[in-house]
């Protein structure tokens, strides 16, 4: 599902925070969007996600002004995560992930559908987190958390993947294991997914493409050998480093010892 942000602008009271953004993602990849702490980067997922209504411009998925869909539709497309919720609500983990597939159920049916059953198995399997599933959610770790987030987004099976710092939490295995199968799935099922990231290491290792953002404009979009050069991230996060190419296409990023 192909999208394209057109014109977009979004002021949280008198405060503007996006400013004109016009931005087409493709499909079948993972398009990663960097930036300094307030460049306006879950804002913009959060206005994709069509959590939040612009001030002005349009959000068009396949050519379709998103504003046509139905509630109900969006929810069948479109899966967005964040990672900070409150982990304090006493519903078993098997519960919580169930309620993703809600849009799909009629009237009549609650969480036993044995094809729901089968897609949370499967997910589960893939991010380690089948011996969570009985547990409470008030009482597994904020590591864990973040990785019952992330799966409760993919058991939607949805045409557009909408992450917002997923590897918030986890620790380096976790961190390469769910963004590589994050990668997979986008991959495997032609999902259009867009990860916010802060991480620049993370991004050169699994994004196709990088959006990089500042003070609520893109900075820059293309190829992460385009975006994430020495030159632009001294001008956007005002440090010097050192870009070393690597294997796979990712990219070593070191800061420069500081003199004087």
């Amino acid at each position: 599902m192909k999208i394209r942000v057109e014109g977009i602008s979004f002021n949280y009271d008198s405060h503007e925070v996006l400013n004109d953004i016009t931005l087409d993602i493709e499909s079948c990849k993972v398009t990663c969007i960097i930036g300094p702490n307030g460049a306006g980067k879950t804002t913009l997922l959060k206005v994709i996600a069509s959590i939040l209504k612009p001030t002005r411009g349009t959000v068009y998925l396949d050519f379709k002004d998103v504003r046509l869909y139905k509630p109900k539709e969006i929810a069948k497309v479109i899966a967005y995560s964040e990672p900070n919720i409150s982990k304090s609500i006493p519903i078993k983990v098997l519960d919580f992930i169930l309620t993703a597939r809600y849009p799909f159920q009629g009237n009549l049916r609650f969480f036993e559908d044995t094809n729901d059953l089968m897609i949370v198995d499967e997910v589960c399997k893939e991010l380690n987190i089948t011996h969570l599933l009985n547990k409470r959610l008030d009482t597994v770790s904020s590591g864990e958390l973040q990785r019952i987030l992330i799966a409760t987004a993919l058991v939607k099976k949805p045409n557009v993947l909408l992450l917002d710092e997923p590897s918030a939490f986890l620790d380096i295995r976790y961190r390469f294991e769910v963004l590589r199968y994050v990668k997979e799935v986008t991959t495997k099922y032609g999902l259009t997914t867009i990860i916010a990231l802060h991480d620049l290491q993370l991004a050169s290792m699994y994004c196709d493409k990088v959006v990089l953002m500042d003070r609520g404009r893109i900075i820059r979009y293309g190829s992460v050998d385009e975006v994430l050069t020495s030159d632009v991230i001294k001008d956007v996060y005002g440090v010097d480093v050192e870009v070393i190419a690597i294997n796979n296409n990712s990219l070593l990023i070191i800061p420069k010892p500081r003199h004087g």
